[in-house]
């Protein structure tokens, strides 16, 4: 009996020695482990911008906000911000951010289809949305429908929520340094942030990279996002 005792006695320490070395390295385990699926998020991402932006031409525009209270900001053009614009290949505006948005109605020609909450979309998720212009040349613009809520006639998430793992995205576009109003763009530059938190205090990973673009395309500062009672499709 006392053999006994003494064997589970030792067998204890032996275990409370070994959790005591394993608890930190499981620790280390899962913060890594977190780190690799925050750097595939990451990477991901680049490669859908890269896919989104290739088909920018004309015009780009870079705002340097554009959040879930301000949805299109009616602002000029930045040299660095949160938002892209571009006019496509086919000709619509595309309106590229990680900063949510507000409820906004998708139209088919005058026939409204649905309108998309606000609580929708969360800031920190990729959105894409496609805006039909008005006007062409450096003279274009886009509307909010009854100078209230944005009409748009496609809307998309990049990702689905769960695809964030909880995390949240920050995208900063900028043009290459010196890049003139009117100036032929050749290539964006796209900083990819993404935190652990809501409030981007808690930084999981980053990156710094180039998106190239296939067609010319000029930097683009005048106002675009137009509030007009008179808006049509």
């Amino acid at each position: 009996m006392v053999e006994m005792i003494v064997t589970l006695l030792l067998f204890g320490i032996m275990m409370t020695m070994v959790i005591g070395v394993l608890s930190p390295a499981s620790k280390i385990f899962i913060r890594m482990q977190r780190l690799q699926y925050a750097q595939i998020i990451v990477d991901n991402t680049v490669q859908e911008l890269r896919g989104i932006t290739e088909s920018a031409a004309e015009h780009i525009k870079i705002y340097e906000k554009c959040d879930s209270a301000d949805g299109v900001t009616d602002t000029g053009g930045a040299d660095k911000g949160l938002a892209l614009e571009f006019v496509n290949e086919e000709g619509y505006v595309v309106l590229l951010s990680s900063e949510g948005c507000p409820d906004t109605d998708v139209y088919l020609g005058e026939t409204k289809l649905e309108t998309i909450s606000g609580n929708d979309v969360e800031p920190g998720r990729l959105l894409v949305r496609y805006y039909v212009r008005s006007g062409s040349g450096d003279d274009y613009s886009y509307y909010y429908k009854d100078g209230s809520q944005p009409m748009v006639r496609a809307f998309s998430k990049v990702f689905a929520d769960g695809y964030y793992m909880g995390n949240y995205v920050e995208v900063t576009f900028s043009y290459p340094p010196g890049t003139a109003v009117k100036a032929q763009v050749e290539y964006l530059i796209a900083e990819i942030k993404l935190y652990r938190d809501k409030e981007k205090d808690d930084l999981l990973a980053q990156d710094s990279v180039t998106l190239d673009l296939r067609y010319a395309a000029v930097r683009h500062d005048a106002l675009t996002a137009s509030v007009k009672a008179e808006a049509g499709p």
